[in-house]
């Protein structure tokens, strides 16, 4: 899983009171703008006891320098969250995303903010 002192000053975490799981969460649309990177992710309150609903979030990856982004169509998510991994990475952060079918995606990048969208 991603380290733990990489998010937990984001907005979310701190509302939470702990990081969300994303674990069979839907990656539900990909945006990119020059060097940022947005995921937008539902994540399920049924792995995540501090939600009482499902939650939609927006993972932002700032000063993006690389990415690898595979998925298969299945419907109307991009894909459905296997495991999610950020880890430190030399001088930067690195985010590994694996769907449950198998494809994994990786992105290069500088910071991070992980906020929930109303």
């Amino acid at each position: 899983m991603y380290q733990l002192n990489v998010i937990k000053q984001t907005k979310l975490v701190k509302q939470l009171g702990g990081p969300p799981v994303f674990h069979d969460g839907f990656l539900r649309r990909v945006l990119i703008d020059g060097d940022e990177m947005t995921l937008v992710i539902r994540i399920l309150a049924s792995n995540n006891p501090l939600l009482s609903a499902d939650t939609m979030v927006a993972l932002k990856l700032l000063g993006v320098t690389r990415t690898l982004i595979n998925a298969t169509d299945v419907g109307q998510h991009v894909m459905v969250i296997h495991d999610l991994d950020i880890r430190k990475e030399n001088d930067g952060l690195h985010m590994v995303l694996e769907s449950s079918s198998g494809e994994v995606s990786e992105v290069w990048f500088a910071a991070i903010e992980l906020t929930s969208i109303k």
